[in-house]
């Protein structure tokens, strides 16, 4: 790599973009088409990348940025799994459109900070309008309810966390739990995302306060077990104070019954909330919509913009239905801030970031270019494949063990439920080879893990899920 010396200043951001952008030309037809010779995966020896840093960069000295930037999208392009690969079958990480690579390089370069209204007005009403479309959809008054964009689902469930044991609990936002006489637990599925383990950590209420509810056969939380558990802790002197009701659960697709979760909490007095981090995508297929039926009546929900749009990585959303809730839990006062200007939200006092990153941006322009019909084609597209995937699956032996509607498909096969293979070896052999990558997965302690197939590139193609079973069935042979 070629030096500068330590008092020569930066190179110009021209010459530095310049330079990306050609490299990135010439290989703009790998990115977007992921032609047959590119792989999903490449293996990585660890520790190889960073003896290749050691070896090329002596961080004493500068760098030329156009030549630095080429390096670094090399390593990153043979040293990541690829999402906009059309045979990524992996987890909730979408393929990207331009939108969204244009708002993030216009993010950088114009680097707004949405912390409070009068530094960035631009930027906070450009989310503040794309959000309150998002509560259009939910059903929420936006009058009423208060949204903003997060780094991710934990972050949004963790904000749902924070409102909820502030309402159920006048001193938590003074005194805290310590002087609490009663142990406050929340109610989650079987099937509900970790998160909330570590939630529980973090806000002090313990990980043993996260109540594990059973499920059904189709993996959905059973309202009877919810029941039982909250009266055995009533009766031993607990304070419940929250439901999580996942509609679209990370390993199989699962949509908890939300009528049945709205009347418990209704009549409970406990908070409701939804985390649709990927199953919130429901709402915008009129097919599809009553599975979120009672949505609009919970008292958060969590949704994540880049599960279910082609945008990068991450764009977290919250809402919650009453705005007076986020600012009990996190108004304060800054000193050296000015006071908010009337009709403004500064987000600082409403959230549990300060500083914050125009994430919405690429949200916006994305739902701009395309328009929510646009977005439900890609979506239909998307359902479309896996159902497709489906077909194929059962029609060479597999069976599958999820009934989940969406573009998420878990399956099996008699020789792994035997044990004469294993959807771990699966994965990794198929990852190691490169042209199709998928995970495996646990849904019940009581049988082997299953392999689980999520199409969300919007790319993917009936070709590339007969791939994907054929390289399965032979690997199984």
């Amino acid at each position: 790599m070629r030096m500068v010396p330590n008092d020569v200043r930066t190179p110009s951001l021209r010459a530095g973009i310049e330079a990306l952008v050609g490299h990135l030309a010439a290989s703009l037809g790998r990115i977007e088409d992921q032609l047959d010779s590119d792989r999903v995966s490449r293996p990585v020896e660890p520790g190889s990348l960073s003896a290749y840093l050691a070896r090329n960069y002596d961080l004493e000295h500068g760098h030329a940025i156009g030549s630095l930037a080429c390096d670094v999208f090399d390593m990153l392009y043979s040293g990541i799994v690829h999402p906009n690969h059309r045979c990524h079958f992996g987890l909730f990480v979408p393929g990207v459109q331009a939108a969204g690579v244009v708002a993030d390089t216009l993010t950088a370069l114009l680097n707004p900070q949405l912390g409070a209204w009068w530094y960035s007005p631009a930027a906070c009403e450009i989310e503040t309008f794309v959000l309150n479309a998002f509560l259009e959809k939910l059903g929420f008054d936006a009058g009423e309810a208060f949204a903003h964009f997060t780094s991710g689902g934990s972050e949004a469930n963790a904000t749902a966390v924070v409102l909820a044991l502030t309402r159920h609990f006048p001193n938590y936002g003074t005194t805290g739990l310590a002087v609490s006489e009663k142990c406050p637990v929340l109610y989650a599925s079987e099937q509900a995302h970790d998160s909330f383990v570590k939630i529980a950590h973090m806000t002090g209420i313990g990980r043993r306060a996260v109540r594990r509810v059973r499920t059904d056969s189709a993996f959905r939380m059973d309202v009877d077990d919810l029941r039982q558990q909250y009266e055995q802790d009533k009766k031993n002197g607990a304070s419940p104070f929250l439901v999580v009701g996942t509609a679209g659960t990370t390993a199989g697709g699962a949509f908890d019954p939300l009528p049945l979760l709205l009347d418990f909490t209704q009549e409970t007095g406990l908070w409701m909330h939804v985390d649709a981090a990927w199953g919130g995508l429901a709402l915008l297929l009129d097919e599809f919509r009553p599975l979120l039926s009672s949505i609009d009546k919970a008292d958060s929900v969590t949704w994540d913009a880049h599960k279910i749009f082609p945008v990068p990585m991450g764009a977290g959303m919250f809402f919650a239905r009453s705005q007076a809730d986020a600012v009990r839990a996190f108004g304060v006062e800054a000193g050296y801030l000015p006071d908010p200007q009337q009709g403004t939200v500064d987000l600082y006092g409403h959230s549990i970031q300060w500083s914050r990153r125009f994430i919405g941006l690429k949200v916006f322009l994305t739902l701009a270019e395309l328009g929510w019909k646009g977005i439900a084609s890609l979506l239909r597209q998307q359902t479309s494949v896996a159902q497709r995937l489906r077909e194929e699956l059962l029609h060479a032996g597999f069976s599958i063990v999820n009934q989940s509607p969406l573009p998420l498909v878990c399956f099996t096969h008699p020789r792994i439920e035997s044990g004469a293979h294993s959807a771990d070896s699966i994965g990794a052999e198929l990852a190691s080879q490169g042209r199709v990558w998928l995970s495996a997965v646990s849904l019940s302690p009581n049988r082997p893990k299953a392999l689980r197939a999520c199409i969300t590139n919007h790319r993917t193609n009936e070709e590339d899920v007969k791939l994907l079973a054929s390289e399965v069935t032979r690997l199984l042979r």
